[in-house]
C-alpha cells in the first residue's frame, strides 16, 4: 500500500489516497474499515492537523463509502459537513449539511457517506488539555452530544458560523503550517475550536430565561468580565462563548450588562482588546500572522480591516516599525 504524502510538517499533513483502504489507514485512532459502495475509480484525500489535545481530519471522498469505526474511550469526536450531496446516514439517522455528526460514544459508529463528501472531523482528548477551563468546557460539550453516535440537527446560521471559523482556521494553518509550532498560537487554535463548538451547542438567546441584571449588577458583571480579559498580558478570552463559560452567566445577561454599563456589546469590546494585544505583541512576533493568530484572528482579511479601522494603519506597517524597518509612505 502506497499513500502519497503531499505535505508533511510536525502539526500538519496532507495525504492523497487512491484506495479506500489507504484512506482508512491514514485515520489513526478511528479504528476504521471502509467499503466502497458506488462504482468508479476512488480519489480521496486527508488533511490532518494535530496539536496533541486536538486532532482534525478533513476528508474528501469521490465515492459512496460505508465507514465503520470506534474511537477510544474519553475522546469527544464530531464531524462538521462542508459538503454532503446524496444519500447519507450515520447510525441509521439521515445525515445532512446542517447536522452535527457525533462519532464518539459507546458502540462505535457506522457512516454511509455520499459520493460528494467533505467533512471536518474533530477529535478532542480532554485529559491532554492543561487548561482546566477547557476540560470543563469539553465536559459540557460531551453532555450536550450524548453517549452515542448520532446526528444533531442544528440551525443553519449556527452551522454556517462554525463552518466559517473552521475554513479560516484551516486556511491559516494550511498556508503557514509552522504556525502551530508556537505554543501560544497552538493554545489559541484549541480554544477557538472548543468554544466555537460550545457556542454552537449552547447559544440560544431566545430560550434563555435568566433574570436581567440591575444597573449595579450590570456594572459589577462587566467589571468581572473585563478582569478576565485583562488579567494576563499574553492571554485573554478569544470569544464571547469563552467569556460566558468563564463567568458562568448567560450570553443574554452578559450582553445586557455590557450595553448597560459600557454602552457597547461584549463582542465589540473583546475584539478591541484582542486587537490591542496583537499590536502590543508585534515587536516580539516573527510575523503579523503569528501575532494575529495568538489572539484568535484566523480570517486575515477581516483582521486587517478591523486593525486599520481601529489604529489607522495596516498591521504590516506596525510590524515593520516595531522591528526597525522602514514603513512605506502612503497617500490617503
Amino acid at each position: 500500500m502506497s499513500i502519497a504524502v503531499a505535505i508533511t510538517a510536525p502539526h500538519f499533513q496532507v495525504f492523497r489516497c487512491r484506495d479506500t483502504d489507504e484512506q482508512a489507514a491514514v485515520l489513526h485512532g478511528w479504528n476504521q474499515s471502509y467499503c466502497q459502495l458506488s462504482p468508479g475509480a476512488f480519489d480521496g484525500s486527508v488533511t490532518a492537523i494535530d496539536t496533541g489535545a486536538v486532532h482534525i481530519v478533513v476528508e474528501h471522498l469521490n465515492r459512496a463509502v460505508l465507514q465503520r469505526g470506534a474511537l477510544s474511550p474519553g475522546c469527544v469526536a464530531i464531524g462538521v459537513p462542508l459538503q454532503l450531496e446524496g444519500h447519507s446516514l450515520l447510525c441509521g439517522q439521515r445525515s445532512h449539511i446542517n447536522g452535527l455528526h457525533v462519532f464518539s460514544g459507546a458502540d462505535g459508529f457506522e457512516f454511509r457517506s455520499p459520493e460528494k463528501h467533505v467533512v471536518v472531523d474533530i477529535e478532542f482528548y480532554p485529559q491532554r488539555f492543561a487548561n482546566p477551563a477547557l476540560r470543563e468546557a469539553l465536559a459540557r460539550i460531551a453532555c450536550k452530544l450524548g453517549a452515542r453516535a448520532t446526528v444533531l440537527d442544528m440551525p443553519g446560521e449556527r452551522m454556517d458560523t462554525l463552518r466559517q471559523l473552521l475554513r479560516a482556521m484551516l486556511d491559516a494553518v494550511g498556508n503557514a503550517p509552522d504556525l502551530l509550532d508556537n505554543p501560544q498560537v497552538c493554545e489559541a487554535f484549541e480554544k477557538s475550536l472548543v468554544y466555537g463548538l460550545l457556542d454552537l451547542l449552547e447559544a440560544d438567546p431566545l430560550r434563555e430565561s435568566a433574570t436581567l441584571p440591575s444597573a449595579n449588577r450590570s456594572w459589577r458583571l462587566a467589571q468581572a468580565a473585563r478582569s478576565h480579559i485583562e488579567q494576563s498580558a499574553r492571554d485573554c478570552p478569544l470569544s464571547v462563548a469563552e467569556l460566558v463559560a468563564l463567568l458562568g452567566v448567560s450570553r443574554r445577561c452578559l450582553q445586557y450588562a455590557f450595553q448597560d454599563a459600557l454602552g457597547l456589546n461584549p463582542a465589540s469590546y473583546l475584539r478591541a482588546e484582542r486587537l490591542n494585544r496583537v499590536r502590543q505583541t508585534m515587536g516580539e512576533a516573527d510575523s503579523v500572522t503569528e501575532a494575529a493568530t495568538r489572539f484568535g484572528f484566523w480570517h486575515f482579511g477581516h483582521f486587517a480591516t478591523d486593525y486599520r479601522a481601529l489604529f489607522g494603519e495596516r498591521p504590516s506597517d506596525t510590524f515593520r516599525r516595531r522591528h526597525g524597518q522602514a514603513v512605506p509612505s502612503r497617500f490617503n
